[in-house]
């Protein structure tokens, strides 16, 4: 569940020291006129401590006044003070994460991981409980150096986690995760099935994965491939089997959420500088291209609130929605093969190595900064699993079977108001049975009639936004036969898909689920 700290024993930069700030700045063209003020960059650790006075010593040797550093014990952990040999982790997040946003205020969250993955995965959710409900710090980014492979989490930690990253992504604060330092295997037992493995939790939608890459003095990039002990590792990526792919990735070959979304520096060749101990040490892997990554949103949102506009919302969407503009570093040499398992090519566009690649930031900061977010819409919450066992569906509630489709949004007609009450109207085709529950799968038609309530103690909570023809949309409902469907408004005679709303359905639009 940790990440294991990737040390160099041996660099190719700054005579064998390793990058320093200065450098990673000026590579990535981090703007100096910003840095991170009246921002909180929250740092999730577990288990991991860190000493401020080898922090200092880092910042103060490279000329970086960083603001404040606050500790905050979740379930009642210590600081240890960065005595233990595992705290390589929280030493290089907390000086990495300062040298990029040098005035944002730096909170360390920390609680115990325990010894396995489910104590580890309870000690993420109720970190991510704890920061939602924070309103003294109040961080609008986090950085989460932590995860392995999906295959190693219990599938609700793992979608109780998409929830709470989904909620505070809705509240302007932006998640970014580690993909993960084995390459396209995924996980850190090396003893493991050699198959393809996608990191969690990076694999969340709303997520920000960030992967690695091979940073030359000259600014030119590679993805971090495994070529031998001195590297050590690769730059994580795949495909989820957990989550659905998103509506921002239906451009993506794959059936799952793909990732990483973005990569900088992870390959402890080209490795970055810390102080350990008291000493100059040289550490990679994904666990400092995260923190790095997550200074730069504190940047972007600092540089929003210049602009009197809210923190970013939805970054992770946004990477897709304005691919074709935002100032990417596209990274087409490399791939993410490791222990036996053979990886993902590094390609012109997106790849499941580098994501989009890295960034100009002060471009990428300038394009984000005048984009507006969207005004909250009802709570929703992560995306039924896929492709990871049965499916169980209620007892219906009437003769009428219960269905769980996929389906394509053929017509999206105007919302019906019936004495208050709104309902969405949608014509469905291409409608592909998932589960069905008192009936054959054979009396499901290709298409439906679906009418989806809102706006009252029955139906949603409020509108689900954006609903646009060919797009792809998941419901759950009583499936009313085309023989004994009742005249509607809209309803061309078509079956319908019924209480899709309350009690015994949902529906699942562009990666959330509204119920």
């Amino acid at each position: 569940m940790k990440r294991k700290i990737l040390f160099s024993t041996a660099t190719e930069v700054n005579q064998g020291q390793g990058y320093f700030p200065q450098d990673i700045r000026r590579l990535y063209n981090v703007p100096e006129y910003l840095t991170g003020s009246g921002q909180a960059i929250g740092i999730l650790e577990f288990s991991n401590g860190y000493s401020e006075s080898d922090a200092r010593q880092f910042w103060g040797l490279h000329g970086i006044a960083v603001s404040n550093v606050t500790f905050v014990s979740v379930d009642g952990t210590r600081n240890d003070g960065g005595t233990s040999p595992d705290d390589e982790e929280a030493s290089l997040d907390l000086q990495w994460a300062g040298a990029i946003a040098p005035q944002a205020e730096l909170i360390v969250y920390e609680a115990n991981a325990g010894e396995t993955f489910a104590t580890f995965a309870e000690a993420v959710i109720a970190t991510l409980r704890y920061v939602l409900n924070d309103t003294t710090y109040q961080p609008s980014v986090l950085s989460i150096s932590y995860g392995d492979a999906e295959a190693s989490f219990d599938q609700d930690s793992l979608l109780q986690i998409s929830e709470l990253l989904t909620q505070l992504d809705q509240k302007g604060v932006t998640v970014c995760i580690s993909s993960g330092d084995q390459g396209a295997y995924g996980m850190h037992d090396t003893r493991g099935v050699p198959e393809r493995h996608a990191d969690a939790p990076a694999s969340v939608p709303s997520a920000v994965a960030v992967g690695g890459t091979h940073l030359n003095p000259d600014g030119s990039e590679s993805a971090w491939t495994y070529y031998g002990p001195q590297n050590g590792g690769a730059t994580g990526g795949g495909f989820s089997d957990i989550f659905q792919k998103p509506s921002y990735q239906t451009s993506l070959n794959g059936s799952g959420r793909g990732l990483p979304d973005v990569s900088l520096n992870a390959d402890p060749a080209t490795g970055y500088q810390i102080i350990f101990q008291g000493q100059p040490a040289i550490v990679g892997g994904t666990s400092v291209s995260c923190p790095v990554f997550a200074g730069i949103v504190a940047l972007l949102n600092e540089r929003r609130a210049q602009l009197g506009r809210p923190p970013i919302q939805n970054l992770t969407s946004l990477l897709y929605t304005y691919a074709a503009t935002l100032p990417y570093r596209d990274i087409t040499v490399g791939n993410n093969s490791f222990n036996g398992v053979i990886g993902y090519q590094a390609v012109p566009g997106w790849d499941a190595c580098t994501g989009f690649g890295s960034i100009d930031a002060a471009a990428f900061i300038e394009q984000l900064a005048e984009v507006d977010v969207a005004a909250p819409g009802p709570q929703p919450q992560s995306p039924p699993p896929v492709g990871s066992g049965p499916i169980v569906l209620p007892k219906p509630r009437s003769q009428y079977p219960i269905v769980r489709v996929l389906a394509t949004i053929q017509t999206v007609e105007a919302d019906e108001d019936v004495r208050g009450v709104h309902h969405h109207r949608l014509l469905l085709r291409d409608v592909h049975v998932l589960a069905i529950r008192g009936a054959d799968p054979s009396i499901v038609k290709g298409y439906a009639f679906v009418a989806i309530r809102y706006g009252d103690d029955e139906g949603l909570q409020g509108p689900i936004p954006g609903l646009q023809a060919g797009h792809s949309i998941e419901l759950q409902g009583e499936y009313i036969p085309q023989n004994d469907t009742y005249p509607s408004v809209g309803n061309p005679g078509d079956p319908v898909i019924h209480f899709v709303h309350h009690p015994i359905g949902f529906v699942v639009y562009e990666g959330r689920t509204y119920e």
